[in-house]
């Protein structure tokens, strides 16, 4: 039987403390740029549709010259295997903990 790895941002919600400090210590970027991911690839949603890849947050990355293996990495494990997955599964976690800026 396989052991299925819990995601980390499941677990968001329940932290504090040290323990969310260390969850931050450990990202592959700083809380606020993740923020800004989210809030653009939400915007490019808005004018078009999914087409199943991190089109838009690869380009955010790039764009702001971030550590794509990395990040993209720590979206996949999470479960943003592509931008509306991002978007479902990492945002409303993250937004939850964070705000909605």
């Amino acid at each position: 039987m396989p052991i299925v790895r819990k995601r980390e941002i499941e677990n968001l919600q329940q932290m504090s403390g040290e323990e969310l400090q260390a969850f931050l210590d450990a990202l592959p970027e700083k809380q606020e740029t993740i923020s800004k991911m989210l809030d653009y690839i939400e915007d490019e949603l808005w004018e078009s549709t999914c087409d199943h890849h991190l089109r838009h947050a690869m380009k955010f990355m790039m764009d702001n010259r971030l550590d794509f293996p990395r990040l993209t990495s720590w979206l996949n494990d999470n479960g943003g295997y592509c931008d509306c997955k991002v978007m479902a599964e990492i945002a409303p976690a993250w937004r939850a903990k964070f705000g909605d800026d």
